[in-house]
């Protein structure tokens, strides 16, 4: 798998996580979180995964415009090879060439493909918004929490498993529609 395949792994392998919530140690949201349909809201941040090979990172741009929509670009270093992941309801997928793909075409190893087909991208957004739910094998703790406008919301957070582990920091946050 090249480098920027296994970037890709990390941010499939992170929208598929949602496993025993914590705040981190000694941190609480301590404000108002947005509540978990909120919709109209973006976030820009990082993600590494680390696993036997070594740790990758990417860009990620996840846009929610609606309840049941979600948007997810991921690029690699300096935006290349930049995917762009689609969620409607049920429905995931990517475009090529402006054609929708299904997410079992995906340019990645078969583990990262796997991953994407068995995503819970319908409780994903709640999860970015500190509401994260138990998934399989992962912890996944919120260890920052930041104040946007009259908003808290996690700033980063950490996932694990046995063989792996991913970190997202969220750094830019867009709240411009939400209520």
């Amino acid at each position: 798998m090249t480098k920027l395949q296994s970037g890709l792994a990390a941010i499939l392998v992170l929208l598929m996580l949602g496993g025993c919530a914590t705040t981190g140690e000694g941190l609480s949201p301590g404000g108002q979180q947005l509540p978990r349909d909120a919709a109209g809201w973006s976030v820009q941040g990082k993600a590494a995964l680390t696993d036997a090979e070594g740790t990758q990172t990417v860009s990620i741009h996840w846009l929610h415009p609606e309840v049941d929509r979600d948007q997810v670009r991921i690029a690699g270093p300096l935006g290349a090879g930049a995917i762009e992941l689609f969620r409607e309801g049920e429905r995931l997928y990517w475009l090529k060439d402006g054609i929708e793909q299904p997410l079992n075409s995906l340019p990645l190893g078969n583990d990262a493909r796997r991953a994407a087909l068995n995503l819970p991208m319908t409780t994903i957004s709640e999860w970015l918004l500190g509401y994260p739910q138990d998934v399989d094998s992962w912890s996944v703790s919120i260890t920052e929490w930041q104040r946007v406008d009259a908003w808290t919301l996690p700033r980063k957070i950490t996932a694990s498993r046995s063989d792996m582990s991913v970190k997202l920091v969220l750094l830019t946050w867009d709240l411009v529609t939400t209520p």
